[in-house]
C-alpha cells in the first residue's frame, strides 16, 4: 500500500515537472543563433544541409537555392568502366531534362539548359546551347550501379545511383558520397535537336 502511494506521488511529480517545462510563457521567443550557412553540419552528420536558423513546424518546406557542395569524386579508384557501359554511355548524348529536389524546388533551372557527351576514354562534355562548358571525367561502379562524375560544375560532380531502362536514366543523389538528395532524369539521343 505505501509502494502504491509512493508511486503515485512520483507520477504525480513527473507529470507536474513535465507539464511546466511544457507550458510557454507570453514573453518566450525562439532563439536564433547566428552560425554561417554551410553545408557541412555537427561532426559526424552526412547531410546536404543542416538548418541552422529556427524553423518553426508550421512553416513550408525549408527552401535552399544554392550549388551542392564540391566533393572529391574517386573516379580512379575503381577500375575501369566495361565494355558494355562505355558503349552504352557513348552511343549519343544525354541531355539532363529535368531535376527534382524537396529543398530547392528551382533545382531543374540548373539543368535543363545542359547535355553530356561520354566517350569511350571515359572523358565526357557539359555542353550548353552545343557548345562545351565543361570537360570532366567518369567511371561506373558496376557493383553498387553508380556513375561517377568529375568536373567542376558543382551540380554535376559527383556519385549518382543510377535506375536505367532503355535509354533513360535516373539519378539519385543518395549514395556514400552523394546526400543532395537530387534527382535528375537523364535521356540519350543519337544527336543535338536543331539550334543546339
Amino acid at each position: 500500500m505505501k509502494l502504491n502511494i509512493l508511486l503515485a506521488i512520483f507520477v504525480a511529480i513527473l507529470g507536474w515537472a513535465t507539464c511546466k517545462n511544457l507550458q510557454k510563457t507570453e514573453d518566450s521567443e525562439p532563439v536564433i543563433t547566428d552560425q554561417p550557412s554551410t553545408n557541412e553540419g555537427p561532426s559526424g552528420w552526412n547531410a546536404s544541409r543542416v538548418i541552422h536558423d529556427y524553423h518553426p513546424d508550421s512553416a513550408g518546406i525549408y527552401q535552399v537555392k544554392e550549388p551542392p557542395r564540391m566533393v572529391d569524386v574517386p573516379v580512379d579508384d575503381l577500375p575501369p568502366a566495361t565494355a558494355s557501359h562505355r558503349a552504352y554511355l557513348s552511343t549519343g548524348y544525354w541531355h539532363l531534362n529535368m531535376a527534382y529536389q524537396p529543398s530547392d524546388t528551382t533545382v531543374h533551372e540548373n539543368y535543363q539548359k545542359k547535355w553530356l557527351k561520354f566517350r569511350e576514354d571515359q572523358t565526357f562534355d557539359i555542353l550548353i546551347d552545343g557548345k562545351p562548358v565543361d570537360t570532366g571525367r567518369w567511371n561506373w561502379d558496376a557493383k553498387k550501379n553508380e556513375i561517377y562524375l568529375s568536373c567542376k560544375d558543382p551540380y554535376i560532380n559527383n556519385t549518382w545511383a543510377v535506375t536505367d531502362k532503355g535509354f533513360v536514366m535516373i539519378w539519385k543523389g543518395n549514395t556514400s558520397l552523394n546526400v543532395t538528395g537530387i534527382q535528375v532524369r537523364v535521356v540519350g539521343g543519337g544527336s543535338l535537336p536543331t539550334g543546339q
